[in-house]
């Protein structure tokens, strides 16, 4: 179905797989060498782009060979999931046939209820990942984590600096909603600053979210779509990105917001992006990207499907009502009797699991802490501000 878009893996490639240890993931993942690997069964898809039109990177080559390398080596953890690697991607004669292939294999994955994890290539593949979700959903939640917005560029052509903006102006418009972690200020510029804020969009800063990086948990768990900026790591951390900065989140960190990711029953793909070289023969760029995509895997395999419905709501969660004071307007709070998670909601009158989905935000402990102190964070801010006319 899909073999047209890929080339197989390379020998070398197959002699270390053959290699390594049965305990390890690479013993057991099925790759694209002699044939083009059935997919039905699959839980994951791992797709290679290194697609580079879109921003300065160097060639990909080595690189994608590393980092399946450095992943196929590490040993897997306490989950039966089946993993597949559709090989090497072929990049269209023009990037906008990159963009074409992408949204038709993400689609068609999705279609499937098949996981894609995308390797980049440059973060504007975010883009066809996006729109492989018109023909099904009404609202899109994406969530990209970078140093930067990615609204504004000088250049008006699609590109790494700029796929957001290209999001919110393409119509018909899917987006519901559009959250940025770990942005770096001295990086954004105001006009950008005062969109987010325009559009209710919503951001969490650098700096609050290495102080408490358990504050990105809800953010995850209401987006459909992932993005990584690999630029959002500091450099030492990962020297080998598009946007090396002194300044960003350290590679524990990237492994605890991938796990959030998987752990996020509402998350369906997830991607790693602006990768630019296998660093200076040391190769530690590509084992962290390994071990980003490890720790989604392992979030994924605790996933517990515990987010409210019609049929959950009144009686798998333990509901609190904090009225606003001098106000016709209440917060309704529901903390989940199977893993003591919360949501928060601003209305009590649900019709259907669409309405329960787009009223009932996740949100945190601290969050109803907060409200009941009278300090209104602003996650749950954002519900005031929607109900306005």
């Amino acid at each position: 179905m899909f073999a047209n878009y890929f080339q197989p893996v390379s020998v070398e490639t197959i002699n270390y797989k053959n290699s390594l240890h049965k305990s390890t993931i690479g013993h057991d993942v099925d790759c694209y060498y002699d044939n083009f690997p059935a997919f039905d069964q699959a839980d994951f898809v791992i797709i290679f782009v290194p697609e580079t039109r879109g921003s300065n990177h160097n060639d990909l080559s080595k690189v994608h060979f590393e980092i399946r390398k450095s992943f196929y080596n590490l040993f897997k953890g306490s989950w039966t999931l089946n993993i597949v690697d559709f090989g090497n991607f072929t990049l269209g004669k023009d990037k906008k046939d990159t963009y074409f292939a992408l949204n038709d294999i993400v689609s068609n994955l999705l279609s499937q209820s098949v996981f894609p994890i995308v390797i980049g290539g440059s973060q504007d593949l975010t883009y066809p990942i996006y729109q492989s979700y018109q023909s099904f959903t009404k609202g899109v939640n994406l969530l990209c984590v970078d140093p930067k917005f990615d609204l504004i560029d000088n250049n008006s052509i699609l590109n790494a600096n700029n796929f957001v903006g290209s999001i919110i102006k393409k119509e018909p418009n899917h987006l519901n909603n559009f959250v940025n972690l770990g942005y770096q200020k001295h990086l954004c510029q105001n006009d950008e600053s005062d969109l987010i804020e325009k559009m209710l969009f919503e951001t969490c800063r650098l700096g609050d979210l290495r102080e408490s990086i358990r504050d990105a948990e809800p953010y995850m768990r209401n987006s459909d779509i992932v993005s990584f900026d690999l630029s959002s790591i500091k450099q030492s951390d990962a020297p080998g990105s598009v946007c090396p900065s002194p300044n960003g989140l350290e590679a524990h960190h990237a492994c605890v917001l991938a796990r959030y990711a998987g752990m996020s029953d509402r998350v369906s793909s997830f991607g790693v992006f602006q990768i630019d070289s296998v660093d200076y023969g040391n190769l530690q760029t590509a084992n962290l990207v390994a071990q980003i995509i490890w720790y989604f895997i392992e979030g994924f395999s605790l996933r517990v499907n515990d987010s409210p419905s019609m049929e959950t709501i009144n009686n798998n969660y333990q509901k609190y009502i904090i009225p606003l004071p001098e106000t016709n307007f209440q917060y309704v709070f529901y903390k989940s009797k199977i893993t003591g998670r919360w949501w928060v909601s601003s209305s009590i009158e649900y019709t259907e699991d669409s309405s329960i989905k787009e009223k009932i935000i996740p949100c945190s402990y601290e969050d109803y802490l907060n409200v009941n102190a009278g300090e209104i964070p602003k996650r749950v801010y954002r519900l005031l501000k929607l109900k306005r006319p």
